[in-house]
């Protein structure tokens, strides 16, 4: 008995996917600009997401693999030696890519299935994404404001945030995109995003936490980094995750196993 059976259109969005994801690593569409002082977040993980919340955990596996396998061979000409060690080491290059889109699929199906399992409307994803949304906007609003240092309104005196003014500028703007989202948002959308959240968080943490422990970077290195680049990636994998999976739900092109399995 098989327990996974691959159809072709599973092999064809995996091979399209997977190619997509080496095209952004070549180009600059891999890293889109974002206002916190890690100044780019990569969308390179974004595939493994869409792939795993559309056709499933091994097809998003599979993606996943690709993306690894990229960064497998990036890293063997790479001039930064901390990456060069990193990424040659298949445990940090390949597990973490490989879960990426399997752990966006559970998530997605528990916010779906799950929800309706236990006798829930199928809104549980929307609010969680609402919630998660809005702390990665406070987070980077709070970095944004503090790394700016003043607030200067037009036609007004700039006025010094401090920590303190940084960080209540920061909490607004997460409780104004909180309530953005729930309000915009169907419970299936929501889904996806939160699964967009999980996917991007298993990358980062993934990546840093075995390279601490396979002894690549110190912890408050990788600490560092997650922050700086993890928050900003989360955000722009959620937003063009919610937005290509909202294209792909027209009448032909209706994901068929985005909560199968």
């Amino acid at each position: 008995m098989t327990l996974v059976k691959v159809s072709t259109r599973q092999v064809a969005v995996a091979g399209l996917l997977g190619a997509l994801t080496i095209a952004l690593g070549l180009t600059p569409l891999g890293f889109v600009p974002v206002p916190t002082p890690a100044g780019s977040a990569t969308t390179m993980h974004i595939p493994a997401i869409i792939a795993g919340v559309v056709e499933g955990p091994a097809v998003g596996a599979a993606v996943g693999a690709i993306f690894g396998s990229f960064s497998f061979y990036r890293a063997q000409t790479s001039a930064n030696p901390v990456a060069r060690m990193m990424f040659t080491d298949p445990l940090v290059a390949f597990v973490p890519r490989i879960l990426i889109g399997v752990v966006a699929w559970a998530v997605f199906w528990l916010c779906m299935r799950g929800a309706r399992v236990v006798g829930g409307s199928g809104r549980t994803g929307r609010i969680l994404f609402a919630v998660g949304l809005g702390a990665v906007f406070a987070h980077t609003g709070y970095l944004f404001a503090l790394e700016r240092g003043v607030l200067a309104l037009p036609g007004q005196e700039p006025v010094p945030l401090g920590q303190l003014g940084s960080l209540g500028l920061g909490l607004a703007t997460g409780v104004l995109v909180g309530i953005a989202v729930w309000k915009v948002l169907s419970a299936r959308a929501g889904a996806v995003g939160l699964a967009a959240l999980a996917g991007s968080l298993t990358n980062t943490v993934g990546v840093l936490g075995l390279s601490v422990l396979r002894g690549y970077l110190p912890g408050p290195a990788a600490l560092a980094v997650g922050i700086l680049h993890g928050v900003p990636e989360m955000l722009v994998a959620s937003v063009l995750t919610v937005l290509v999976y909202r294209g792909l739900s027209g009448p032909r092109l209706t994901p068929r196993r985005a909560a199968s399995l």
